[in-house]
């Protein structure tokens, strides 16, 4: 994969291309999800991968206190430009969701819009998961969307194209995919070009490689760091079990019988 993912290029067009995407909506079920799923009240959540902020912000806005943690200092950048023009206060901060720690107990954790897809190999899922049990206050949820396996292999990752206007500006992203079935990972090039008339602005290459995931492979890394499966659904429609139709999936886990915070 070719450096970090999200530099500059990609990160400055992101929240364009995303545009149409109801963050709300999304809001709307992990709340629906705490509510079912928690046996504590939900005040507090930790964002791992948060990107520009996108979930946490709205999070924010309905009283929740947040702290958004993502690995490139673009992203966040853009995050915190995003804050500035709101009134609600999240506290974003650049690290590694493998390595990540704070001290801190959270009601939620969450990692969404595939962020656990990045995590590539075991030890890379197991760390991150590791960072979930840390930070999760017993009682608490863990909910992460993510490429399902069954989908991923049934429908192919193809090629795809978005264009997304911007003022004057048109972004462009190209997207093409390929598998790698013996890893469970697709590798996804990424084109993005912003033109303004006949002008190329910016350009942006980023391959990105994503893991997808089984049912019983997330069981056994959830139990290796000490979390316990309470749902696995389709996503968004989170009240349908996953099938070959469903490229996302929702996995909701809590810390395992017995097992506390460990930081």
């Amino acid at each position: 994969m070719s450096g970090i993912p999200f530099g500059p290029g990609y990160a400055s067009a992101y929240d364009v291309l995303y545009g149409d995407k109801d963050y709300e909506a999304e809001v709307d079920i992990l709340e629906a999800l705490f509510a079912r799923h928690a046996s504590c009240a939900v005040h507090s959540v930790l964002d791992l991968g948060c990107g520009t902020g996108s979930h946490a912000l709205p999070l924010a806005g309905r009283s929740y206190a947040v702290t958004g943690v993502d690995v490139s200092s673009d992203m966040l950048a853009r995050g915190r430009s995003k804050l500035s023009e709101t009134e609600v206060e999240v506290e974003f901060r650049e690290g590694d969701i493998r390595s990540y720690r704070d001290g801190r107990e959270y009601d939620a954790v969450i990692m969404m819009f595939a962020v656990l897809g990045y995590q590539r190999t075991n030890a890379d899922v197991l760390a991150a998961l590791s960072t979930v049990a840390a930070h999760l206050r017993p009682g608490g949820v863990f909910v992460a969307d993510f490429w399902y396996g069954p989908a991923v292999l049934s429908l192919g990752p193809g090629s795809r194209q978005k264009t997304a206007m911007h003022g004057n500006r048109r972004v462009f992203r190209f997207a093409s995919g390929v598998c790698d079935e013996s890893r469970h990972t697709c590798v996804v090039a990424y084109d993005v070009l912003t033109t303004e008339g006949a002008h190329v602005l910016s350009e942006a290459h980023e391959d990105h490689e994503m893991r997808f995931f089984f049912p019983l492979e997330l069981d056994f890394a959830l139990a290796d760091a000490g979390l316990c499966r309470l749902a696995l659904t389709a996503y968004p429609d989170v009240e349908s079990p996953p099938s070959a139709a469903d490229w996302c999936a929702c996995l909701v886990a809590q810390l395992a019988p017995g097992r506390s915070a460990s930081r």
